[in-house]
């Protein structure tokens, strides 16, 4: 007959469990999220925009900026407002990237994915961590 294991292992066993599969949650949303929005910016080059107009609320509305590019040209686009800065104004310098080739079309606002990138290490740490421990405490181990 084999030894009965402690019940005080159980609440550290779902704990880990419950850890790891938040922390794989969170990286496979953000991290994931991160990334697809990372790789469209490869190639694009990057200026800083000034505000010129806002208008409409945050779902219907547009921004007007303007900028200007490497060869000194100044050039001038609009986005949808809620692929913007959230806070943005007129006046406001923002960062916004471009395509050399075709500057006008296709200006849009950096949204600067790596922010997400340390959290997502951290996320890592955890779901890892929190599979070893559960794997340490798993019920009849």
């Amino acid at each position: 007959m084999p030894p009965e294991r402690s019940t005080r292992q159980r609440p550290a066993y779902v704990l880990c469990v419950a850890a790891a599969v938040c922390a794989g949650l969170y990286l496979v949303t953000f991290g994931g999220g991160a990334v697809a929005a990372w790789v469209p910016d490869l190639g694009k080059t990057r200026a800083a925009a000034r505000v010129l107009e806002v208008d409409g609320d945050r779902t219907a509305g547009s921004v007007v900026f303007e900028f200007a590019t490497g060869e000194g040209r100044t050039v001038r686009a609009s986005a949808k407002r809620r692929l913007f800065e959230p806070g943005a104004e007129a006046g406001d310098t923002v960062d916004v990237l471009y395509d050399p080739q075709d500057p006008a079309a296709s200006a849009r606002y950096d949204q600067k994915p790596a922010r997400v990138l340390p959290w997502c290490a951290l996320a890592l740490a955890v779901a890892v961590l929190s599979g070893a421990g559960a794997y340490r405490t798993r019920p009849g181990a």
